[in-house]
């Protein structure tokens, strides 16, 4: 019995020992997850931070090649990797977190390949390798802006594709990539009849049919990523809904910020970086949803403004030319009352033309309705009027965020659907 014992104590051990270490095991994963967005994000912050020094180091040397502004890269990784970081770190499953890091690690590297070759030209004596960071600089934005474009608009938001299917757009992105470098390095020194450069709107001035190829796939893979978004949303019900809703909102900006940003004029290459700012705001408010459901809100107000925006300009230059060419026939000369005439149309037109657009798009985009105590249906079981009204006290507490409703009016209706509770 003695032995028995002694034979088989050692295998119950030994059944009984990954019983054990598993938990083990699984903590140390679950602490390397929460810790590793940290130190990547970490890593960003040195790159960004480097780059900054090599900017401060060189502020008295001309760098007249440069897209948008120095240090532009800086801001985007650390945007970009902050939301990045923060979304990693809570939810790890989902890939929109982590793809973000990455994007966010090639800026913070593109930045200190940017600023390089100043710093060697500025040396004394000049450092190494400075020509080849620089032929280096004119096709490295292309690693970190192509998956971004592509990427997030094919997985988000919950970091997986639509369907297995989509693969096929996630190998389109990475030969747009591909293409796109490709062409690139041809239209540049020592191959092609561009000096290197970090500043694209170069490429289209002066080898723009070299590298059209290249923009065209990517417009292309960016067009069926943005058809996947849209299919989803089309799927998609509640939280989901809004969570895309945030995202389409700032992307919709981006293919016109893309366009300006493109061209050798700063406003609107500053205008496609702070799109990107905004996109990697929306993608956090998105993902931790966090007022979700303003967007509706904010996606109202910008169609009836943007609208009224558009169609007062068209009014006040048509006024103005009229009423300049009136004054001159009848005076002989132009007149300074033709603007203030003008100014007193577009005044008086301003309000009801606003109260019409504002009809219009409330008809068309319909903000959430106020509930009335009308809306639970009388003879209904008890259970199911009770969670009708809470569901009815739940929107009333987003419209009383917004501020579609008063602190007087949201008492007045909770207490109203309390009382069914």
């Amino acid at each position: 019995m003695n032995t028995t014992s002694h034979v088989v104590a050692p295998a119950q051990r030994d059944d009984q020992q990954p019983a054990r270490l598993a938990p083990v095991h699984d903590s140390r994963r679950d602490l390397v997850a929460r810790r590793l967005p940290v130190l990547l994000w970490l890593t960003i912050v040195l790159l960004a931070l480097a780059e900054l020094w090599m900017i401060v180091a060189t502020l008295d040397r001309p760098a007249p090649d440069l897209w948008a502004f120095r240090g532009f890269e800086a801001v985007l990784a650390l945007s970009f990797g902050s939301v990045g970081a923060l979304i990693a770190a809570r939810r790890p499953e989902n890939r929109v977190g982590w793809v973000l890091i990455l994007v966010s690690l090639l800026t913070g590297v593109q930045g200190v390949v940017d600023q390089y070759p100043i710093l060697a030209a500025a040396a004394v004596p000049a450092l190494p390798a400075g020509d080849l960071i620089k032929w280096i600089s004119t096709w490295i934005w292309v690693i970190s802006a192509v998956p971004f474009m592509c990427f997030i608009p094919l997985i988000f938001p919950d970091g997986r594709l639509l369907s297995p299917r989509w693969r096929w757009a996630v190998w389109l992105a990475f030969a747009a990539i591909a293409v796109q470098v490709g062409s690139i390095i041809l239209a540049t020194e020592p191959l092609g009849p561009v000096p290197a450069t970090t500043n694209t709107a170069l490429y289209f001035e002066l080898a723009g049919p070299r590298v059209a190829a290249g923009y065209l796939l990517q417009i292309v893979a960016i067009g069926v990523a943005a058809t996947s978004m849209v299919m989803r949303y089309r799927r998609a019900q509640g939280d989901e809904r809004q969570q895309i809703k945030w995202v389409a909102y700032s992307v919709a900006l981006i293919p016109a910020a893309a366009a300006i940003g493109m061209l050798p004029i700063f406003i609107g290459q500053f205008l496609l970086v702070a799109s990107g700012v905004f996109a990697a705001a929306t993608i956090a408010i998105a993902i931790l949803r966090y007022r979700l459901y303003e967007i509706d809100l904010i996606i109202n107000r910008t169609l009836v403004y943007g609208a009224l925006s558009a169609i007062l300009a068209g009014v006040y230059t048509a006024s103005i030319t009229l009423s300049q060419r009136l004054f001159t026939a009848v005076t002989g000369e132009r007149s300074d009352a033709a603007i203030v005439l003008t100014t007193l149309i577009v005044a008086a037109t301003f309000t009801p033309l606003k109260t019409r657009l504002q009809a219009i798009v409330d008809a068309r985009v319909k903000p959430v309705p106020v509930p009335t105590t009308g809306s639970l249906i009388i003879g209904a079981p008890t259970a199911a009027i009770s969670a009708d009204a809470l569901e009815l006290l739940a929107r009333l507490a987003q419209l009383r965020a917004t501020g579609v409703l008063t602190k007087r009016e949201y008492d007045t209706k909770k207490a109203e659907l309390l009382s069914r509770v």
